[in-house]
């Protein structure tokens, strides 16, 4: 699979690959930037006709990057760090003498010195929020993903008018949980160039993006072309892919601005099994999966504990349901109102989220309400949107509450 990939990679970074445990390479982040993405990156550098003397790579693997920086920049100084001592020692002999390679934890790797480029591919890796000093914090919710840790240390390396030029991964771009950091770039820094990756990886299968950002004050009198604001938040992508969502915008609103709240069904089936029920008389228990041509079908699982119905008290009101989805794969957008003719008892599980009106509002208007809020998400500009937009391939309530438009 190595080989039919992508011929271009060094022998080194095919080496590498087949001798690092898959786990190891999991849990720390370590795929090699395929050499196609890198030249197309160092190709964009050089519009900017910026002298780079200093050089950093914090997270240097095989050396792709470096081989390929120090034929283009080859006075420049160049570092590189490298923490896994496996591919250190094999990349410790790298025959420059103006390269400098470093086997350290980039987190731990302290200087003085500032850097003129900071560039490379960084690790995206879920890491345990007491692995990283506290000074990150600010910048991310939930969880921290490496590659967010390396983008602020990086940034704050930066000489005057220094430049950070990185690969990550797409959903970076919108996924609330870095919308901090986001933040902070647009309010502090001058976004240069965004653009997708479409170079395959070995080994994984990561949408990625290269982002380039200058240590400059951004011009607050101009909007920049790879940002776009929807209430409170900052989203990032291609120029393309900003006017496309921007021309989706007009004329719109979101459920928040038309007072409906969202949530999250509250069942995990899986850990109330005691509970479950075939018995009709209790409570339904709505699945994702029970959602189709926006209609309710309940299904028959070939899983023996997964039953319809829940032993447990329920809600009787309409209400409009709409799939989270699962995070992988593509995106599929269902929804449907719940008890728009009955008023049996109900739970929703957890992979569902669910949109209620303003408590002003009766029920035969809210139901009229949420009609025409289907009648937006069957739009087709609705569609389109989705998938530009939803990198992560599944919605969260915040994001269906404040982001997703909804057409008049």
């Amino acid at each position: 699979m190595v080989d039919k990939l992508d011929k271009g990679f060094s022998k080194l970074s095919l080496d590498l690959t087949k001798d690092i445990d898959k786990d190891i390479k999991k849990n720390n982040g370590i795929f090699f930037t395929p050499p196609a993405t890198i030249s197309t990156t160092l190709q964009y550098l050089k519009e900017y006709n910026i002298n780079f003397n200093r050089i950093l790579e914090p997270s240097c693997g095989s050396c792709e990057f470096i081989t390929q920086i120090n034929k283009l920049y080859p006075s420049a100084h160049i570092t590189g760090i490298e923490l896994n001592q496996y591919i250190f020692k094999s990349i410790k002999s790298f025959q420059s003498p103006n390269v400098e390679l470093i086997n350290i934890d980039f987190l731990n790797f302290n200087t003085e010195k500032t850097f003129d480029l900071i560039i490379g591919n960084p690790p995206y890796s879920v890491i345990k929020k007491d692995d990283i000093d506290a000074i990150y914090y600010n910048y991310f919710e939930g969880r921290p993903n490496l590659f967010i840790i390396f983008i602020i240390k990086s940034l704050k390396m930066l000489s005057k008018n220094g430049v950070l030029s990185f690969i990550i991964p797409r959903n970076f771009m919108n996924c609330l949980y870095y919308e901090k950091t986001r933040k902070y770039i647009n309010n502090n820094f001058e976004i240069l160039k965004i653009v997708n990756c479409n170079h395959k990886y070995i080994e994984t299968q990561q949408d990625t993006v290269l982002i380039i950002i200058q240590n400059k004050k951004p011009n607050d009198k101009i909007d920049n072309k790879y940002v776009l604001k929807i209430n409170e938040y900052i989203i990032f992508s291609s120029e393309e892919t900003i006017i496309k969502l921007k021309n989706l915008y007009v004329n719109t609103t979101t459920l928040s601005v038309m007072g409906f709240n969202t949530g999250i069904g509250s069942v995990v089936w899986n850990q109330c099994k005691k509970i479950l029920t075939d018995d009709e008389s209790k409570t339904r228990l709505i699945y994702s999966s029970d959602i189709n041509n926006e209609t309710y079908y309940p299904k028959d699982y070939s899983n023996i504990d997964k039953k319809n119905y829940i032993n447990k008290t329920g809600y009787t009101k309409p209400i409009l349901i709409v799939n989270r989805g699962y995070g992988t794969g593509v995106y599929d957008f269902k929804y449907c109102i719940i008890n728009e003719n009955t008023n049996k008892e109900y739970l929703i599980e957890n992979h569902l989220m669910y949109i209620i009106p303003p408590e002003r509002m009766s029920i035969e208007e809210s139901i009229l309400e949420y009609k025409k809020i289907i009648q937006s998400f069957d739009d087709k500009r609705t569609r389109e949107f989705i998938s530009l937009y939803f990198g992560n391939s599944a919605i969260n309530k915040t994001e269906l509450l404040n982001i997703i438009p909804i057409y008049n």
